[in-house]
């Protein structure tokens, strides 16, 4: 996505920092550790001064490959399990939103809000 797109996007949207993120994303049903790992993790993806939210698709609208998101998930369960061996686990479906990436890491760590690691 073009810088142009990014600015017009964070002005529409007005200021997200972190707390702001952390919010909406608990009201998504992702566990706070993710929530904490995607802000800092997609991070690089945001021309500033946008910053992620929950509805944000990745692939369409933000313009993240395919691979990078399925990198994100291997660096997830990397950071989090060690060298634990990954899951069986369903893909993600196409174009997801941020949320949809998050419930999908908590479910793949056995994570839910109500029972974080």
């Amino acid at each position: 996505m073009s810088r142009r797109r990014h600015h017009w996007l964070a002005r529409r949207r007005g200021r997200v920092d972190a707390e702001r993120f952390e919010r909406a994303m608990a009201r998504a049903f992702v566990s706070r550790t993710t929530i904490h790992f995607l802000w800092r993790e997609l991070a690089p993806h945001y021309h500033a001064p946008l910053r992620p939210l929950p509805d944000d698709r990745l692939e369409s609208q933000i313009m993240i490959d395919r691979p990078e998101i399925e990198g994100l998930i291997i660096h997830f369960w990397r950071s989090m399990r060690g060298s634990d061996p990954i899951p069986a686990f369903s893909s993600i479906g196409p174009d997801p939103t941020v949320a949809e990436l998050g419930r999908h890491l908590d479910l793949m760590a056995g994570w839910t809000v109500q029972s974080v690691a």
